[in-house]
């Protein structure tokens, strides 16, 4: 059985980079390297290095629906599919592990009774579909687990149909266009897929403890201090690879992969350099919010 990664990157070069930097953060950590492939709509100089290179045959949406075409690209025969926006930390080739006993499609996430308020839907919204869900689920969509079968097949060409309804099942969720996570959630659901017990050494969401982490990619560390655990992939959002800390990482990483001379000394005028710039970026921040607090006094008064 073949095993293997799988990202997508489309329109912008903004997002190949971000493939790109998920892509060589893999290489780094993982001794044993197993073939990772990326999803696109061009060849480009950020493709060039992947294993595999798969181009949308018809066309790329550039939106969170690109995603639900996987079934039909899957290059390997069990796949692993990583958000873009992701940066290794460790060896991923854990992640295979927690899915050995797993159902043909899964992820991370949770199995919720049908009352339940906090999954992608809510039972009492599905109307019809009711008889064909027993489960309300609950997943986290940066990463999911994918053998090559029909019921793999199944999942995603369900997930597309839901779209056209995607108003009428409330799903929740503030997307700009229908999420992927809304719509596999409940095509799970009706295909009798369970995801599998989310674990945070596994995956974290930077956004939810933005300054509640110890991150240093030349130590392989991206702990959170609350639980004291380190996770080995840590998905940072769009937004926030956009910002200082994010960019700090894959100087960082451009620096581990150059020549050994002068590493360390590398290393360390790279983060002397980022933390003035976070320091500076703070203060401009705060004053900012001040500024904003006197207009709207002024403007109250």
């Amino acid at each position: 059985m073949k095993k293997g990664f799988i990202t997508i990157a489309t329109g912008k070069e903004e997002y190949y980079c971000l493939a790109y930097n998920l892509f060589r953060s893999y290489k780094f950590f993982c001794k044993e390297p197993l073939p990772f492939a990326i999803l696109c709509d061009r060849e480009n100089e950020y493709t060039k290095d992947f294993d595999d290179v798969l181009i949308f045959e018809k066309g790329a949406t550039n939106s969170y629906l690109d995603k639900l075409s996987l079934a039909e690209y899957l290059p390997y025969d069990e796949t692993v599919f990583i958000d873009a926006d992701c940066l290794a930390y460790g060896d991923l080739n854990q992640i295979f592990s927690c899915f050995e006993q797993a159902d043909d499609f899964s992820c991370f996430g949770r199995v919720l009774p049908l009352d339940d308020k906090t999954g992608w839907f809510e039972y009492e919204n599905l109307g019809d579909l009711k008889s064909k869900v027993s489960y309300v689920v609950g997943l986290h969509g940066g990463i999911y687990y994918m053998r090559k079968t029909e019921q793999t097949k199944k999942v995603f060409e369900d997930a597309r149909n839901l779209v056209l309804d995607y108003s009428k099942f409330k799903f929740k969720g503030k997307f700009a266009t229908p999420g992927d996570e809304p719509l596999i959630a409940l095509s799970m659901a009706i295909n009798h897929c369970h995801p599998e017990t989310f674990r945070s050494n596994m995956i974290f969401c930077y956004w939810e403890a933005v300054d509640g982490m110890d991150i240093d990619i030349t130590k392989g560390l991206a702990r959170i201090r609350e639980k004291n655990i380190n996770t080995i992939l840590l998905h940072w959002g769009t937004r926030f690879t956009r910002e200082l800390e994010y960019k700090r990482q894959c100087e960082l990483l451009d620096i581990l992969e150059g020549d050994n001379s002068n590493q360390d000394r590398n290393i360390e005028q790279c983060k002397r350099k980022y933390d003035s710039l976070i320091r500076k970026e703070k203060r401009k921040q705060f004053l900012q919010r001040v500024k904003n607090k006197i207009k709207r006094t002024l403007k109250i008064k």
